[in-house]
């Protein structure tokens, strides 16, 4: 979490625009759902636990349309990808993600433990999954694909495959994670916390990939 709040400022600290302030918002994401989910984990009241969860989960598969706004400014630059079409992907997709899983979540789509773990229902795993990938994950490597073709440069090329690494390496945590929720095995359970100290490298990849991007995009306002 310190680790995450440390890339922000850095992106922040080399001139807040808006693509920076952007990409920032990815791990923003991440650091506040690190920290609902610190807060729950001492927790023994199942409404609060369930509460916490909800937004802890939501925060988790809302970060990455930052990603995808992100993406689609490289590629189709703020001429043709409005700051308002931007506004509206990321409203839209806020919206069916936290609606939707509030249906879920009343219909006792997740439940909690004698342990005091939340655990998730099949369809509400399903619903999680197909959700994002549908609808940020598998745009984000379409778009990271075409900004990759779009280079004629080795070194960019480079530099964007640890972009993109990086972030898939970031999201198959949430989605292990997700799983880890609906198996509630110890075993799993152990081998996804090992997994999740490689977060700092997928961190680290996305932020030295991009880098050189964000601050072309500065040159250029």
């Amino acid at each position: 979490m310190v680790y995450f709040t440390l890339i922000t400022l850095q992106i922040l600290r080399r001139k807040r625009q808006r693509l920076n302030v952007i990409f920032s918002f990815f791990f923003i994401t991440i650091i506040i759902a690190n920290l609902l989910n610190m807060v729950y984990a001492t927790m023994t009241n199942e409404t609060i636990i369930l509460i916490l969860n909800f937004f802890t989960n939501f925060f988790l598969c809302f970060g990455p349309i930052f990603i995808l706004v992100v993406n689609m400014v490289i590629l189709e630059s703020t001429i043709i990808f409005s700051v308002k079409r931007q506004n509206r992907y990321i409203l839209y997709y806020g919206l069916l993600l936290l609606l939707g899983m509030a249906i879920f979540y009343i219909f006792k789509g997740v439940s909690v433990t004698s342990e005091f773990r939340p655990k998730f229902s099949p369809i509400f795993l399903i619903f999680i999954l197909i959700i994002t990938a549908a609808l940020v994950v598998i745009p984000i490597i379409y778009t990271s694909l075409k900004i990759f073709f779009s280079f004629e440069m080795k070194a960019l090329k480079r530099k964007w495959i640890f972009y993109v690494i990086g972030f898939l390496g970031s999201i198959s945590i949430a989605y292990l994670v997700f799983i880890n929720n609906y198996l509630d095995n110890d075993g799993f359970r152990l081998l996804v916390a090992i997994y999740s100290i490689s977060v700092i490298l997928w961190g680290y990849l996305m932020y030295y990939g991009i880098g050189f991007k964000l601050k072309k995009q500065e040159a250029n306002t």
